[in-house]
């Protein structure tokens, strides 16, 4: 059951979009992850595709069929909303059946189904309690328990996780992505988590200013962003020394570096006739080789100027000499505890992994 957005506009207010001839696609059993800064446009994007704002124009289509203008109800849709939706007046476990009793389905399945997330949930204590004695991360729960119940063809997450933390977040995105394989429910995701996108979605949109910007795989996406926006949307990058200077106004100083950089043997293999006064170049993390001894001579000299330790990463903020080039490496702990760092300013050096080539974007 496919999902298909076609030229999709929509106003915020008279003369502004917040949607701007957005076209998609997510195929049947595919789970889509959507990524944006606020006010991209990625709730505004669901709500359309729910049926639950009209858009300006575009069309929508589901599993070939055009819903443009056809009601909710009739779209074979699960919705998670970010505020949840749930029945004040009903249980938890009332909530989670609603959907299943409209259908007239047997108490025998009812019971299956409402039981079995219940349980793989981990909402099965509060069953009995309304949502008004959850918190939020239960209540999140409780609505996304109530959206796959119904097992929709179609299914739209709005940050369905927001309000988890922890060992519960990472077990629950893993088994929704093994629950939405298995049932072959067609899925986009609105998150900001880029790390959860990536683990997660088969694609990922990156929007801005209402607008699709790039569509593809995690990999590629991550790999091979269409420009510096997409790029550092999905993690951070290293750029060249010369990312201070976008209307190539450089010092003489900086100059002399920018050439240096490209003559120097350990550079010049990576940067040798690739006009790097034109452009600005970047690395991933990945493509940098650290190490504590210069291996014949094939490594730039560091200073650590900082150690900032994350949940699962490390990153080392260095400073090559030669090149005046402030850089931030991330790396696991494993990485990190193999350098053996023993302060600031301890030497480190530096190198460019085999085969790079770097990503460039016009000054």
């Amino acid at each position: 059951m496919s999902i298909l957005v076609y030229k999709l506009s929509k106003l915020l207010s008279e003369n502004v979009k917040i949607l701007d001839r957005v076209s998609l696609y997510v195929a049947k059993g595919s789970l889509a992850a959507i990524l944006g800064p606020s006010g991209s446009g990625k709730s505004s994007l669901l709500r359309s595709i729910a049926g639950l704002d009209i858009p300006l124009y575009g069309s929508i289509w589901l599993n070939g069929r055009n819903v443009t203008h056809v009601a909710p109800q009739y779209r074979k849709m699960g919705f998670v909303f970010q505020n949840y939706a749930l029945f004040k007046h009903m249980t938890v476990q009332q909530n989670i059946e609603f959907g299943l009793r409209l259908r007239k389905l047997s108490s025998q399945t009812i019971n299956h189904r409402v039981n079995y997330l219940l349980n793989t949930l981990r909402i099965k204590d509060v069953a009995l309690q309304y949502p008004f004695q959850l918190s939020g991360g239960q209540k999140q729960r409780v609505a996304l328990a109530r959206s796959l119940a119904i097992e929709p063809e179609f299914l739209l997450l709005d940050e369905p996780f927001r309000a988890l933390d922890g060992e519960l977040r990472r077990f629950l995105s893993k088994w929704l992505k093994s629950y939405l394989r298995t049932n072959q429910i067609t899925t986009l995701m609105v998150t900001h988590d880029q790390k959860e996108a990536i683990s997660m979605a088969d694609e990922i949109m990156i929007l801005k200013n209402g607008r699709l910007v790039q569509q593809g795989k995690p990999q590629i996406l991550y790999d091979k962003p269409l420009n510096q926006f997409v790029g550092r949307f999905l993690g951070p990058l290293i750029a060249t020394p010369n990312i201070n200077n976008p209307n190539n106004n450089q010092s003489i100083f900086e100059e002399k570096t920018t050439q240096k950089l490209s003559f120097d043997p350990v550079w010049s293999r990576t940067f040798a006739n690739r006009s790097i006064e034109k452009f600005v170049f970047f690395f991933r993390s990945y493509e940098v080789h650290l190490q504590r001894q210069n291996t014949h001579g094939k490594s730039s000299l560091a200073f650590v100027q900082g150690i900032i330790y994350a949940k699962e990463l490390v990153q080392l903020e260095l400073l090559i000499v030669d090149f005046s080039w402030k850089l931030t490496v991330e790396l696991g702990y494993k990485s990190f505890k193999d350098l053996h760092i023993k302060s600031y300013n301890d030497i480190i050096y530096v190198q460019p992994r085999s085969k790079v080539f770097p990503r460039a974007y016009h000054i």
